[in-house]
């Protein structure tokens, strides 16, 4: 039972000191929790994929072939994938 509350505790320690840390701590330790928020922020932003996105183009090609009677709906669903 005492485990349980003991990782509770751990665990809203370790948010409060990632997310609000730098509000309220001294220097040296708001310092560290913004390096350490960063440093999460570009772990997860690394597990997503590289893609890039470029809507204005895909529109403006969506919309000459629109106009140009080259689309159907299908080529519609597999470009907005």
């Amino acid at each position: 039972m005492y485990i349980k509350s003991f990782f509770k505790l751990c665990l809203v320690m370790s948010l409060t000191y990632v997310t609000l840390g730098d509000e309220f701590l001294p220097q040296p330790y708001s310092s560290s929790s913004q390096k350490v928020r960063s440093e999460i922020n570009e772990f997860l932003i690394g597990l997503l994929p590289n893609k890039e996105f470029n809507t204005l183009k895909n529109t403006t090609q969506t919309i000459q072939q629109f106009e140009q009677g080259e689309f159907s709906s299908f080529e519609r669903r597999q470009t907005l994938q």
